[in-house]
């Protein structure tokens, strides 16, 4: 994990049968907060990392997002949606999928809309303590670490059938109520980090930037799954 855990005040654990309502007001800010913007530009590491067969891969991104439209930009795929019809295209294949947005798509990886919310369905959620992190950041462009004090909580699936992971652990800064870092933690051992680099709201963000437009893709073989 690229996070180092400098340190951890440890709060009592809660069921995890429960909805922890020091976690809820945390998260309930973190909704407020973003909801109130009217769009998102943040840039991100996305880290996959198998422990178990020790490989790490690391992807550099960026997401925006406006109301139910949102593009994803993850080095070499892009996905893209205006909030009816998503876009993904493989910039290694020039190809271009076509398919019809899925009402309980809740993965806040395809999906960066659901970043902030996610957590409102489906999930049981504990406040485990606070912690200080050196975490990712950018600062005039260029990524470098910072110290922030967080609050870390651990999300778990209601219904954990059928789900590939098991815990969802969020850092989430406590000076300004914005994530630091997801880690999703897999059943096979392996973890996916997003770390939120900076964050940029209410920027000015053109509506075509969430639609597919044939001249900015020449070339690219269109598969329409719809």
């Amino acid at each position: 994990m690229t996070l180092i855990l400098a340190a951890l005040t440890v709060l009592p654990t809660f069921a995890q049968e429960t909805h922890d309502p020091e976690a809820k007001k945390i998260l309930e800010k973190i909704s407020s907060t973003t909801q109130g913007y009217s769009s998102l530009r943040a840039t991100f590491v996305w880290t996959l990392e198998n422990k178990t067969e020790k490989t790490k891969d690391s992807k550099n991104g960026s997401m925006f997002i406006k109301g139910g439209k949102y593009k994803l930009i993850l080095q070499g795929t892009e996905i893209f949606s205006d909030g009816e019809t998503t876009w993904t295209y493989s910039k290694d294949a020039n190809e271009i999928t076509v398919s019809s947005v899925e009402e309980n798509d809740e993965s806040i990886v395809s999906n960066p809309t659901k970043i902030f919310s996610f957590y409102e369905k489906g999930f049981k959620y504990v406040l485990k303590g606070e912690a200080e992190v050196n975490a990712k950041v950018k600062v005039d462009g260029k990524v470098t670490t910072a110290k922030k004090k967080c609050h870390v909580i651990d999300l778990y699936p209601e219904n954990p059938k059928g789900k590939d992971f098991h815990t969802v652990q969020l850092l989430v800064d406590k000076t300004n109520n914005q994530i630091v870092c997801i880690d999703i933690k897999f059943k096979n051992g392996s973890d996916q980090l997003i770390e939120i680099l900076d964050y940029k709201p209410n920027v000015t963000m053109p509506d075509n930037l969430f639609i597919y437009e044939e001249s900015k893709y020449p070339g690219a073989e269109v598969n329409d799954m719809r």
